[in-house]
């Protein structure tokens, strides 16, 4: 699994793209690294492109997953955008961000990145 991500202290964006064959694990350990890296800051946006990544996650991982975000709403109050490249991720998406949005954590799932950038701005 590829995970990149960078952070734009003038845009309050972060970038992140994941490619390859998903690791529930591998991906937790890096949205903590993410989080917790210095130039991160509250009210950033974060951009997350999942195009290339092949991985279905049970719906316990989503679970578990969004209770990891839900532990870091404090420190990331600012809005989510998943860019998907098919119908299972974008489905898979949409349960996480339900999971979330009663939590009270704004998170959309894209099929386009500018679509997702026209997202934080409105």
């Amino acid at each position: 699994m590829i995970f990149e991500f960078d952070i734009s202290e003038a845009e309050s964006l972060v970038s992140i793209r994941v490619e390859g064959t998903g690791d529930f694990q591998k991906g937790i350990a890096n949205v903590l690294a993410v989080a917790n890296d210095a130039r991160f800051k509250d009210g950033f946006n974060v951009l997350v492109d999942l195009c290339r990544l092949n991985y279905h996650p049970s719906l316990a991982e989503l679970r578990a997953f969004a209770d990891v975000l839900i532990s870091l709403k404090d420190k990331c109050s600012g809005k989510t955008a998943i860019v998907v490249s098919n119908f299972f991720h974008y489905g898979f998406g949409k349960v996480l961000g339900g999971f979330l949005e009663l939590a009270g954590i704004k998170m959309q799932v894209f099929r386009d990145t500018l679509e997702a950038i026209k997202w934080f701005k409105d």
